[in-house]
């Protein structure tokens, strides 16, 4: 199968991660777009797949289909699939942690951490902004100033592990833009928060 990946105004998006997940095998089956952003893949027939496009620290459950078995004797011309998909502008990275009120990385973020640097590593130009949010508990100065901590704590953790340093920048915004309401103990948790935000591709 011929596999063409495409940003929604069908520029091809270079060096991008599909996995065809089966349904039946349970076997995964992984891609790589080239600057064309084309890749060749075998699927083994008499199975469903799922489409999994990995995009910025997370990954797009992007469709699936079936390859049937074909009948005796009968051969499948080579086919085409297109993937076509607008990267998110912004996510936030749900299981990035740190010790409480210090901008320590707790050692459960490394797993989440490492795929978005192998991403960024594997993507080469896309330049990304880490930004640092906090709940409202404590003054506006002394949150602000650990939201920047956080955020060039994240960056540095990227670039040891071999991010370039040009394509991440770090801020922070304290309690500026909370997403849910502080007067809440649930709310507050959604507020301290990692986000990241796309720059350019």
């Amino acid at each position: 199968m011929n596999v063409v990946v495409t940003n929604k105004a069908g520029k091809p998006i270079a060096n991008d991660k599909i996995t065809f997940v089966a349904t039946k095998s349970k076997l995964e089956i992984v891609g790589i777009t080239n600057e064309k952003g084309h890749f060749l893949v075998h699927l083994p027939a008499g199975d469903e797949y799922a489409i999994k496009v990995e995009v910025i620290g997370d990954e797009i459950d992007y469709n699936t289909f079936e390859v049937p078995t074909p009948p005796p004797g009968a051969v499948f011309n080579t086919r085409t699939l297109e993937i076509r998909y607008a990267l998110p502008e912004s996510i936030v990275l749900e299981d990035v942690h740190f010790a409480s009120g210090r901008y320590t990385i707790q050692s459960g973020s490394y797993k989440v951490l490492d795929k978005l640097a192998e991403y960024l590593i594997r993507k080469k130009t896309l330049k990304i902004r880490v930004e640092g949010h906090t709940d409202s508990d404590g003054s506006e100065i002394s949150n602000k100033t650990l939201s920047e901590n956080r955020a060039k704590a994240v960056k540095s953790y990227l670039e040891g592990k071999g991010v370039p340093a040009g394509l991440i920048e770090a801020k922070g915004l304290g309690e500026e833009k909370p997403i849910e309401d502080n007067s809440t103990a649930s709310g507050k948790a959604k507020n301290r928060r990692t986000e990241i935000h796309l720059v350019s591709e």
